[in-house]
C-alpha cells in the first residue's frame, strides 16, 4: 500500500513543531534598585505571566510578540514611582530550543515636583484637623513625583473631610502635568468642602434589650458638629459589653437634610450561652482541668453572669460573678464577685473565701476599678508550725491600668502600666491595719524588622505595724512565670523552718531579646532578677532561652530558665498572651 499526503497536510505537520518551538527557562529584570518598583515591573511584564501560566512553553512568534511588548510594559510600570524616561534593553540567550531573557533597565532621572497648588475651599478651610492633612500633602516641591504618596495624600484629605462631616465635599481640580523633557511635574489639587453637617437623630435597630438601654452610651448629642471618632467610641463601648457578635454605627448619608445627618445603630446578638472546658498546664499550678460558663445577658436590662472552675494539682478555685452594665459616660460594670481558692505553694497551704463588690469604668485610655473586699483566709504559718491560722480582712481597693501599643497581640512598639492600692483597718472589721501599693510596667520596642527588646519591672510595698498578722494573700513573694523565671512559683522570699513566709517588699526586673526567624516562629534570650525582702533586696538572678510562636489564638512562649539560687537547676515556663 502506498501512503499519499497532500501538500497542505505535509506543510501543516511541519508547522506543528514550530508552534511549540521555544522553552523560556528564565526571565530577569535588572537595574531597578527600588524593591517596590522592581516588583511592579515584574508583575506587569506579560512574558513573565505567560511563562508562569504555560511553564515557559511558547512559539517563536509568541516570544517575539512578548519581547516587543515588554519595554513599554516596564516603562509604564515605573511611571507611578516617578520614572518617566526609562530605557530598556532586551537580551535573549539561546541554547537549542531553550531561551533565557534578561531586561536591563536604566531608570533615568526621576520626575520632580516643580510647582504645586493644594488648596481647600469652603467651611473646612477653618477646620484644623482637615487643614493639617492638606498641609502634609505629598510630594512636596523638589520631591520625586511618587504617585503612591500622591494618592495616599488625596485619600488622607478626603478621609478627614468625611470623618468631620463634610459629606458634600468634592475635588474641583485634581491634575498632575508631567513634562518629560525637563523631568518636571505640576500638581494641582483643590477641594470644595461645602458645609459641615451636624449629628441628627440616632436610630437604633431592634435588639434584645429594652428600648433606650443603649442610648446612654452615645458619645454625641443631636446638633453637635459631626465627628467620626464619636461613632467609633460608641462602637467600641458596645463591643466591650460582649452582648453582640457585630456592631455597626454609621451616618445615613442618603438621608441627610437641613445640615444634619441621622446615625443608624445596628447590632447582631452574640451567642447567649458560652460553655468552655479544657485541659490546663501551668508551671505554677500544675496539670489540671478548667470549666467555664457565661450567660452573656440574663434579662432585657443587660445583666450578665459567668463562672469558672479550675481543678489543678497545686491550685483549685471556683469564681462566680454577677454584673450590671454601668451605662454612662465611663462605661464599665457594677459587679458582685465571689471567689473560693485552695492553693499549695512553696509558701504553704492557703484556703481563701472572698466577696467583692466593684465598679469599673474608663477615663480616656485608662481602665479604673474601685472595689470593696470581704475576705476570710485559712493558712499555715511557719511561725506556728502544725497550726492553722485564720484572718478576716475588710478593705477597699483601687486599680488603674492602661496599655498603649501598635498591635494588641504582637506589639512592636508599646508600653503598659498597672497600679493597685488597698488598705484595711480594724475600725471597719479587719483583723489587722495595713496599706498596700503595687505597680507593674512593661515596655517593648522593635530593633529592625525581626527583633524586639522587652523590659519589665514590678515593685510593691505593704505598710503595717503587725506583719506577722497578715495572711499570705497580702504578703509578697517572687518567682514563677510572671515574676522571676528560673525559680518555682513563690520560691523567692524570706524563709523560716524551710518555708517561705513572704515579705513586706517586692522588686523584680526582666530584660528579653527576641529574634524572629519566620513570620510565626522565633527565639528569645532573657535575664530576670528580683527579691521579696524585709530590709534590703538580694539578687536572685535567672537566665534562660525560649521559643516563640505567633499562634492563631495569640503569642505562645515556652522558656527554659536556670535560677542561680534555685533549689532546682532548670525550670520550664509556659505563657500565652501579649507581653503587654
Amino acid at each position: 500500500m502506498v501512503c499519499r499526503r497532500s501538500v497542505s497536510t505535509t506543510l501543516l505537520l511541519c508547522l506543528i513543531p514550530c508552534a511549540l518551538a521555544v522553552q523560556v527557562t528564565d526571565v530577569r529584570i535588572v537595574g531597578i534598585a527600588e524593591p517596590d518598583a522592581s516588583h511592579n515591573a515584574e508583575s506587569s511584564v506579560s512574558l513573565l505571566r505567560s511563562k508562569s501560566a504555560n511553564g515557559g512553553q511558547m512559539s517563536e512568534e509568541r516570544l517575539a510578540f512578548l519581547l516587543r511588548k515588554a519595554p513599554d510594559e516596564i516603562r509604564t510600570a515605573l511611571e507611578p514611582f516617578g520614572y518617566y524616561d526609562a530605557q530598556v534593553d532586551a537580551k535573549v540567550q539561546r541554547d537549542g530550543d531553550k531561551a533565557n531573557v534578561e531586561f536591563t533597565v536604566n531608570v533615568g532621572a526621576p520626575v520632580r515636583v516643580t510647582s504645586r497648588n493644594v488648596a481647600m475651599h469652603g467651611a473646612a478651610n477653618a477646620d484644623a484637623t482637615v487643614m493639617r492633612a492638606v498641609e502634609r500633602f505629598a510630594p512636596a516641591i523638589g520631591e520625586v513625583l511618587d504617585h503612591r504618596r500622591y494618592e495616599a495624600s488625596k485619600q488622607d484629605v478626603e478621609r478627614q473631610l468625611s470623618a468631620h462631616g463634610y459629606f458634600d465635599a468634592k475635588a474641583t481640580a485634581h491634575r498632575v502635568e508631567v513634562t518629560r523633557a525637563s523631568h518636571a511635574a505640576a500638581v494641582d489639587v483643590v477641594w470644595d468642602s461645602g458645609a459641615r453637617y451636624r449629628f441628627g437623630d440616632a436610630r437604633y435597630a431592634p435588639n434584645q434589650f429594652k428600648p433606650g438601654l443603649l442610648a446612654p452610651l452615645q458619645r454625641w448629642q443631636a446638633g453637635q458638629p459631626y465627628r467620626d471618632d464619636r461613632l467609633l467610641e460608641m462602637q467600641q463601648a458596645l463591643a466591650d459589653l460582649g452582648y453582640f457578635g457585630s456592631v455597626q454605627i454609621a451616618p445615613d448619608i442618603e438621608q441627610r437634610h437641613d445640615g444634619q445627618v441621622p446615625i443608624t445603630v445596628t447590632t447582631t446578638p452574640a451567642k447567649r450561652n458560652v460553655y468552655s472546658a479544657g485541659l490546663s498546664y501551668g508551671t505554677d499550678s500544675g496539670i489540671g482541668v478548667t470549666l467555664g460558663y457565661t450567660r452573656r445577658w440574663l434579662n432585657r436590662g443587660g445583666h450578665t453572669f459567668d463562672a469558672q472552675l479550675e481543678w489543678a494539682q497545686n491550685r483549685k478555685s471556683l469564681a462566680a460573678r454577677y454584673r450590671i452594665p454601668a451605662l454612662d459616660g465611663y462605661g464599665g460594670w457594677y459587679a458582685l464577685s465571689s471567689n473560693l481558692k485552695d492553693e499549695q505553694t512553696d509558701a504553704g497551704h492557703t484556703r481563701l473565701a472572698e466577696l467583692i463588690g466593684s465598679r469599673s469604668g474608663r477615663i480616656h485610655r485608662w481602665t479604673l476599678t474601685a472595689a470593696f473586699h470581704v475576705q476570710r483566709e485559712r493558712y499555715q504559718d511557719a511561725l506556728y508550725p502544725g497550726f492553722d491560722r485564720f484572718a478576716t480582712l475588710v478593705f477597699p481597693s483601687f486599680s488603674a491600668q492602661t496599655t498603649r501599643s501598635d498591635d494588641k497581640l504582637y506589639p512592636t512598639r508599646g508600653w503598659s502600666l498597672a497600679m493597685d492600692a488597698s488598705g484595711g483597718s480594724t475600725a471597719i472589721g479587719s483583723d489587722v491595719d495595713f496599706a498596700q501599693l503595687h505597680a507593674r510596667a512593661s515596655w517593648v520596642r522593635s530593633l529592625g524588622a525581626s527583633n524586639r527588646l522587652l523590659l519589665r519591672g514590678e515593685i510593691g510595698r505593704v505598710f503595717t505595724g503587725n506583719f506577722n498578722a497578715l495572711p499570705p494573700s497580702l504578703r509578697y513573694y517572687a518567682g514563677g512565670d510572671a515574676s522571676v523565671r528560673g525559680y518555682s512559683y513563690q520560691e523567692v522570699g524570706p524563709r523560716l523552718n524551710g518555708q517561705n513566709v513572704g515579705a513586706p517588699n517586692l522588686v523584680t526586673a526582666s530584660v528579653e531579646f527576641e529574634h524572629r526567624f519566620t513570620p510565626t516562629w522565633g527565639a528569645a534570650v532573657f535575664a530576670d532578677d528580683g527579691d521579696a525582702f524585709v530590709n534590703a533586696p538580694r539578687s536572685h538572678l535567672g537566665v534562660g532561652i525560649g521559643l516563640r510562636w505567633r499562634s492563631p489564638v495569640g503569642p505562645v512562649r515556652i522558656d527554659v530558665a536556670h535560677g542561680f539560687q534555685s533549689a532546682s537547676p532548670v525550670h520550664l515556663s509556659i505563657g500565652i498572651g501579649s507581653e503587654l
